[in-house]
């Protein structure tokens, strides 16, 4: 956890000091049905596809384990939003409200970790768990990835991963990529990849 989180600081610094703007949320091309990038998803990007269940749809949990940078957090919150996938988008401060507010502190034992949150799904029904990663590989080059869990069972429904040389900023080669991934699984289509070389 303390790794990730400083990953990310570290990445935050350096998107937020590149080339270019980057963590700028856009809208969905109302053309396409997607976020505007003219990069698709690496040919072998997609790594687990279950279909997207109507379960679902009544709440995501963003977890990003506690990441403290308020202009990533709020990029991935206003994308995933976009999406227009979810009834309810929360994250952490959120659902530990939520929590609160049902008086449910003495059932839940956490929400840090996959135990906690099977707990959370039994009192409060369906709900998808969505983990964003992002990590710095050296030089320009960053991995992204978005995975989506059930807590009820505990599988990774979802996980897509792309690779990115941040040149002149990673929204277009990285982040929007995934969250094209991302859209298209919760609607049911093909997922769209850069053909095979």
């Amino acid at each position: 956890m303390k790794r990730f989180a400083g990953i990310l600081a570290l990445v935050a610094a350096t998107l937020l000091s590149g080339c270019s703007s980057t963590l700028k949320s856009r809208d969905i091309d109302a053309a396409t049905g997607r976020f505007p990038t003219d990069t698709l998803l690496a040919t072998d990007g997609v790594k687990t596809e279950k279909p997207f269940q109507a379960k679902y749809r009544e709440l995501a949990y963003i977890k990003t384990d506690g990441n403290k940078n308020a202009e990533y957090n709020s990029f991935l919150t206003a994308n995933f939003s976009k999406t227009k996938a979810f009834t309810k988008i929360v994250k952490k401060d959120e659902l530990e409200s939520l929590i609160i507010e049902r008086k449910l502190t003495d059932k839940v034992s956490n929400i840090s970790d996959l135990i906690g949150l099977n707990q959370l799904q039994k009192q409060i029904g369906p709900f998808l768990i969505i983990e964003p990663y992002v990590e710095w590989k050296g030089g320009y080059n960053f991995f992204g990835s978005i995975k989506a869990i059930d807590p009820e069972t505990g599988e990774t429904v979802f996980l897509v991963e792309q690779t990115a040389f941040n040149w002149a900023g990673l929204d277009d080669p990285l982040f929007f990529p995934l969250f094209n991934a991302f859209l298209e699984w919760t609607k049911g289509e093909k997922i769209r990849t850069a053909p095979k070389k």
